[in-house]
Formats: C-alpha cells, structure tokens, sequence
C-alpha cells in the first residue's frame, strides 16, 4: 500500500489541471538547448528566448546542457514535468540519433511544438589547405584516401551526417572527427589542427568575413542569398541536399493548451522583421511550423535516418 501511494503521489504532481493550464505561464520558464555555447543552435536560442519573453510576460532563460550527441540535454527535457515550464530548442540531429545511439528514452514520445528555422549546412576549411573550392578538395580526397579530416558538432549530428554523405556521394575516403557539439569543432578549425568543418552559418559568419576560414560550398539544393558566390554540392555532385532545421519541443503528455500558447508566442517572436532579417543575413530561413504538421514531419525523418543507415551501411562507433 506505501509503495501504492508513492506512486499515486508522483502521478498526482505529473497531472496538468485545467486551470493550471489556462493560468500558464506565470513562473520562469526553462529553454534547455543540448549543445555548448557559440553554435547555431545557441545563437538562435537566445535570441529566441529574449523574444518568447517577452510575449509570454515571464523570464525564458537559456540552459546549455551538452553532451552525448545531444542526448544529455534532450533527456532532460523528456524526464521534465509537462507543464510548459522546461522546453527543448535542438536541431535536427534529434531525429537521427534514434538510429545511431541506444537512447534512454523514446523520441518520439516528446512533443513537438514548432520549427523555428531552417539552415544548410556549411562545409568551411582553413586557408592553410591544400585545396580552395570543392572540386579541388574531392580531387585532393581521392588522391589521398584518408587524409582530409572533417570536424563535425558530434557523431550522428547533422554535420556528420553531412560529412558521410558528401564522402559516399563522392566516392572517396574522409576522416571524421567528432566534437562535443559546433564550437569545439570551429576552435580547431580556426587553430588548422582539422582541414575542415560542417556547420550552420551564423557561428562562421565572422570568421569568413575576416578571412579565418574559407567557404567551399553549402549543403542545400540552391546556394545561400547571403553567400551568392559559393556553390551548393549539388552543383558539383547532382542530388546531394541537406540541411538542418531548429525546433522546439516540450516532454510527453505536455497538454495542448500549453503546447498551443508557447506556439503562438513563438509565432509572434518570429514574425519580428528585425529578426528575420537578423538571421537571414546569418543565413537561417526563419518559419514558423503548426505543431501538429511539425510532429508529423520529425517523426517521418526518424523513419528516412533509419532508411538512409541501412542503405549505406552507416554505423556510430
């Protein structure tokens, strides 16, 4: 009977009333981004929070919690109560890592509220190489199997994931090296101890600018407005696109008053021309996404992850 009502107690705090629901929110609220500092990722969330803010009337505060491919910080967010009070700002990897790792939890069991943003992956490489576009780096790759090294934000991220494609489309040999998230992966980069790097642009922006690192090309099918004269791999390899996408997601059973309510603050945040012009110029293609067709579509890309694996015999060491 005590371990009875241990339970029944712990069920009972779990339960999201009505009324508790109409009155949200009236406390902090957590926003958990599962990366270090300085990523795409990061930049976005904050800035997001500040602006969720200030629609919701409440303080949103930002909580890196890397590690572990991202899995750290999303676990959080999935043992968290379902009260709106701690939210979930991750990139597309969340989809991809039910097929690499052996994940504590079930994905698919959190909520989806919304995407945020869309952003191509850009493939960066320090001036020191050998190599200045693509077509020199793909003839430089195959000439010498193994040689060029790629930093990505960890393995299974979309970095890598866009590493393994370009490898595989190309028909040559890479060698991946894996971070605990973008930032890492940059600071090598920038020190010339990796060749090059996948990663979303507003974190290279500057250092482009000032002439750090050099753009190769941009993972999606069409190249970025705020980069004209660098070209997609496609253009080089036909069929080859990727891009990763920011989303925010909420623990299971987290009602959908609550789901509803963060979505049109979000909704709100993002209609600010001040920061879709912000961060097209960093280039991410802001958009706001109904929670229900967001779900749907982040549950379809874990099926294409699993597929994808399987076809090229793709696996996480």
């Amino acid at each position: 009977m005590r371990l009875f009502f241990t339970f029944f107690l712990a069920a009972l705090v779990q339960i999201v009333t009505p009324a508790q629901a109409a009155e949200y929110p009236n406390r902090t609220i957590r926003m958990i981004i599962p990366f270090a500092p300085g990523g795409g990722s990061d930049a976005l969330g904050r800035v997001l929070a500040e602006r969720i803010s200030s629609e919701l009337g409440v303080a949103v505060i930002v909580d890196n919690k890397p590690g572990a491919s991202s899995i750290i910080g999303t676990e959080a967010v999935y043992k968290a109560a379902p009260d709106g009070y701690t939210i979930l700002l991750t990139n597309s990897a969340i989809t991809s890592n039910p097929t690499f790792f052996k994940l504590p939890f079930d994905t698919q069991n959190l909520v989806g509220i919304t995407k945020v943003a869309n952003a191509p992956q850009l493939l960066v490489a320090y001036p020191g190489v050998p190599f200045k576009n693509l077509k020199e780096l793909l003839s430089y790759a195959k000439d010498n199997p193994g040689k060029v090294t790629i930093g990505t934000a960890g393995a299974g991220q979309i970095s890598h994931l866009a590493a393994e494609m370009l490898a595989k489309s190309s028909g040559t040999e890479m060698t991946m090296v894996h971070y605990k998230g973008s930032g890492g992966a940059l600071a090598d980069l920038l020190g010339g101890q990796i060749n090059m790097s996948f990663g979303t642009a507003p974190g290279l922006m500057q250092h482009i600018r000032n002439g750090k690192i050099i753009p190769i090309a941009v993972s999606s099918a069409q190249r970025m407005p705020s980069l004209p004269n660098v070209p997609s791999i496609s253009e080089v390899l036909p069929g080859y696109d990727i891009s990763n996408w920011f989303g925010i997601f909420a623990p299971p059973k987290t009602p959908k008053p609550i789901v509803d309510r963060i979505y049109q603050a979000i909704t709100k945040a993002l209609a600010s021309p001040e920061l879709s012009k912000k961060f097209g110029d960093e280039g991410f293609d802001i958009i706001a996404t109904p929670p229900d067709k967001f779900e749907k579509s982040f549950k379809q890309e874990i099926i294409y992850w699993q597929k994808f694996a399987k076809e090229n015999n793709l696996k996480i060491d």
